[in-house]
């Protein structure tokens, strides 16, 4: 297996520790194994794993998991958590995630993994030597032919990042749309055996803004409980930088698709996504700018 890397935002490689990724290609390259997973993704594991998160034994998890997966819990309100779930949840420090705000940016939504694909004239895209439309991601080919030719952003994250997303642009929310799936591990390694964003559970909403691009903002759910939680999926006006909900435990998935002349993607992300890699990028930071045609 090829070694996993990431790339900051200054260009420099860093190596990801090999964690689970030789269990997981093991499982899923034999019939059994995905077989397992398929049930490990199922609906009702995933609530049975959230009641076991939920209860106070839960927490004696937690000390661990911060050891392994090294989160700056500095970085964090100060807070004795009564289960993992309430953990999972935990309040970031507003000065440790500086927003940059503006008209003209396009804002990373969370803490990710980012990568960013052109979206091809016949809808299509390309992750990980595996094919994808827009029209299987959102199941509505009407839409998805408004981001012909427009940029595809692909935020994952990762149980150490901060789960809570928001707004990355200001204007007019759509009603949310969800589309129910299963919950399959969003890690890199999987797109050669399951097409995880036509698959999984999603939940969407179109922003539309001042200058009338509508920016398209899909979360995804993951393996383990992956619940999409979101804070109001009514119409109405939204702020950049404002909350718009948070994902219960799992690795997931934010997905931004701009329509083709309205943001385009920084130079960083499409010069590691050209290189095979990710962008550590952090919630607030600059992923797009407006450009004109």
């Amino acid at each position: 297996m090829a070694e996993e890397f990431y790339f900051d935002r200054e260009g420099k490689r860093i190596p990801v520790p090999a964690s689970n990724n030789h269990m997981l290609e093991f499982l899923f390259s034999h019939a059994w194994g995905r077989a397992l997973l398929r049930l490990a993704s199922s609906r009702g594991y995933s609530d049975l794993q959230r009641g076991v998160l939920n209860s106070w034994v839960s927490s004696f998890f937690i000390s661990g998991f911060v050891r392994k997966n090294r989160i700056p819990l500095r970085e964090y309100e100060k807070k004795k958590y009564v289960s993992f779930h309430d953990f999972f949840l935990r309040r970031i420090r507003p000065e440790c995630r500086p927003m940059t705000l503006g008209g003209t940016v396009l804002m990373s939504p969370c803490d990710c993994k980012a990568s960013v694909y052109p979206i091809e004239e016949d809808s299509s895209f390309r992750i990980k030597d595996v094919n994808y439309t827009v029209g299987e991601v959102l199941r509505d080919e009407e839409l998805a032919a408004e981001y012909l030719g427009g940029w595809f952003f692909l935020l994952r994250l990762c149980v150490e990042d901060y789960h809570h997303y928001f707004y990355p642009v200001s204007g007019e929310k759509s009603e949310d749309r969800r589309i129910e799936g299963t919950l399959y591990t969003v890690h890199p390694l999987i797109h050669k055996y399951e097409k995880v964003y036509r698959e999984n559970t999603r939940q969407f909403c179109t922003i539309t803004t001042a200058n009338g691009a509508k920016v398209l903002m899909m979360e995804v759910g993951a393996l383990g409980v992956g619940r999409i939680v979101n804070e109001n999926t009514e119409t109405g006006s939204v702020r950049q930088g404002e909350e718009k909900g948070h994902f219960e435990f799992g690795g997931s998935t934010v997905l931004v698709l701009a329509p083709k002349n309205t943001y385009a993607p920084s130079e960083d992300l499409l010069r590691n996504t050209e290189a095979g890699g990710e962008t550590i990028v952090k919630l607030g930071e600059e992923i797009g700018r407006e450009e004109h045609p």
